[in-house]
């Protein structure tokens, strides 16, 4: 029943400052999106610039270090600079809240001055306590208090699918880890507070919190968890209202379009609402013990009536013309389907030519499949760094010639096939009509001429078919680009860091769990095509489309056709809402 008590203290909380709270996360949110995001984006462009580094990733962190340690230390310094103004975020909500609910009628000028304060107090080794602590609150609150200058702190899928799948007692240390995180998180739950309305050092702000939270964990937990509930039930609740609604417009062609602007922008403002309740509770819940009080102050400050009304008219419209837009198909096109590895669900052996001859009858736009180096410097078709997995040989594809590899016999989804040469599936894909994406495997045994000397090879052919290449690997998509300019070629990312990296490839695959439409719009504003890898989930597949990536890359190649078909042949305006919540993020 505490835990309720609790929930229920600080509803009423907000419910009675709600117009103030939501000034507050709006404004500070607004900075953050239109003024800091953007500033750090170009500065951390104009270091790797001055560097002459045209990404960061971790295929080339050790190279900058060692080769350019004045660009690191650039980066170093944005990443200091980033936990600042996430410290700044967090502390401006929580002064903000709290001079709120002590009725203190404080100037923003005011909470600027203490926060400016907090900052000129904080001790250098008091960085390392931070981005150990945000990457350690930030997931736990991700309820709603949480950053987006830490938007890109996250496990890519495809890291946690491998990990489970061929690495199993790592997964499960991952999974303890997590715990373990979220555990700390709840004992670190007034560390920020404490340094900031007691002025408590780092080591007794944390010894602290963990007194103050010493058997009360799961009272703070539950807690939470009725924010989790109410959102959640607020939410099905109206969504639900207004796809019914919209379901039975549908059927009336005078009023569905209007209507469904009008629902979609509802839609828009919830979400809005939510991410506002979210915010503040998260915020009200980590200030429940927190005993400082401003002192009132009866000035009275200006209303700003003016900015909130222009503002909201603003955002009305914003809405409207991007549902507009949105309804009438002009934000997204039908993506290229990709069949990842040349298979569909599980239809046979990875790379296979028997899996190539059965998925093409599904006619993808591509088949995406794997090259590495012989030990006769022949190219074989395969995956796997080791032939282990597949053929239970503890061997790597370079170790072997093309015709022994030929010879092995590899196993998978209850099916088995031979290796496969290059020059057969490239015959059988020909044969087929079938377009390819091949993947150069960055892989220990390429010779230094395995990008040359398979342009030259193949090259022409692949030209002819209008086949693709990508890599992991940023050397071997230069490469291919001085060889064979007129295949495209593009550049693997399982993740990023810096925005869109400046680059002569083609255009991006991206993994889809850290994909978001500032990459994509930024993509193809400099004329690059995006591809999202590897989707599965029919939900994720939609997320995709309407972020309006041009591929998408996936193992259950008839899940997706089928998902392209209903949204872009039978979605009427209900289904079309739908797939808006589905993929619906922070507005903000």
């Amino acid at each position: 029943m505490g835990s309720f008590r609790l929930f229920k203290e600080q509803n009423s909380n907000f419910w009675r400052y709600f117009w103030k709270y939501s000034q507050v996360i709006i404004l500070v949110q607004l900075i953050i999106n239109f003024i800091l995001v953007p500033a750090l984006s170009v500065l951390t462009n104009w270091v790797l610039a001055l560097g002459g580094i045209k990404y960061v990733s971790y295929t080339n962190l050790l190279s900058i270090l060692t080769k350019r340690p004045l660009v690191f230390i650039g980066l170093i310094v944005i990443l200091l600079l980033i936990l600042l103004l996430v410290f700044s975020q967090f502390a401006l909500v929580l002064i903000s809240f709290q001079a709120i609910k002590s009725q203190a009628n404080l100037r923003w000028r005011d909470y600027l001055k203490t926060i400016f304060k907090e900052i000129t107090s904080l001790p250098f080794k008091a960085f390392g306590f931070f981005l150990l602590y945000f990457l350690i609150i930030t997931p736990f609150a991700g309820i709603g208090f949480s950053s987006n200058l830490l938007s890109k702190v996250k496990v890519p899928e495809f890291l946690l699918d491998w990990l489970f799948t061929e690495h199993l007692p790592f997964g499960i240390a991952l999974v303890i880890i997590y715990l373990a995180i979220f555990y700390i998180g709840v004992r670190w739950l007034f560390v920020l507070p404490l340094m900031i309305f007691d002025n408590r050092r780092i080591k007794n702000a944390i010894h602290q919190s963990w007194s103050m939270t010493r058997n009360r964990t799961i009272h703070y937990l539950v807690t939470f968890l009725y924010i989790f509930i109410v959102i959640t039930v607020f939410s099905y609740l109206l969504f639900g209202i207004i796809l019914a609604g919209q379901w039975g417009f549908d059927h009336i062609s005078t009023v569905s379009f209007p209507i469904a602007i009008v629902n979609l922008t509802l839609v828009q403002f919830i979400n809005i609402l939510i991410s506002l309740y979210a915010t503040s509770m998260s915020a009200l819940l980590i200030l429940s013990e927190t005993k400082t009080q401003y002192v009132y102050n009866p000035r009275k400050n200006r209303s700003h009536k003016w900015f909130w009304m222009i503002l909201a008219v603003a955002t009305i419209f914003s809405f409207m013309s991007y549902d507009t837009m949105y309804f009438k198909g002009w934000l997204m096109e039908r993506p290229a389907t990709i069949s990842h590895r040349g298979v569909d669900d599980k239809n046979g052996v990875q790379n296979s030519i028997a899996a190539l001859k059965l998925t093409s009858k599904l006619k993808p736009s591509y088949i995406e499949m794997d090259i590495q180096e012989t030990k006769d410097h022949q190219y074989v078709v395969y995956h796997d760094n080791t032939l282990k997995a597949l053929a239970g040989i503890n061997k790597r594809p370079s170790q072997m010639t093309l015709a022994q590899l030929q010879s092995v016999v590899i196993h998978e989804n209850g099916k088995s096939a031979h290796i496969a040469s290059f020059d057969d599936y490239l015959a059988t894909a020909t044969k087929l009509h079938q377009k390819l994406l091949v993947e150069y495997k960055p892989v220990r045994g390429n010779s230094d001429e395995f990008v040359e000397n398979f342009a030259k090879k193949y090259g022409h052919q692949l030209k002819k078919n209008g086949d693709m290449v990508h890599s992991l690997k940023y050397s071997y998509i230069e490469q291919s680009k001085k060889d064979m300019p007129n295949v495209p070629a593009d550049y693997i990312l399982s993740f990023n860091l810096t925005g869109v990296p400046i680059s002569d490839a083609d255009g991006f695959t991206m993994e889809y769990t850290t994909l978001n439409s500032s990459f994509v719009d930024g993509a193809h504003a400099i004329n690059k095509k995006v591809y999202a890898w590897t989707v599965n989930d029919t939900s994720a597949m939609s997320q995709m489309m309407f972020l309006d990536v041009d591929g998408i890359i996936t193992d259950n190649l008839s899940d997706l056709k089928s998902k392209i078909r209903r949204n872009f042949d039978q979605a009427g305006y209900s289904k079309r809402i739908y797939n808006y919540i589905l993929q619906m993020q922070n507005p903000f």
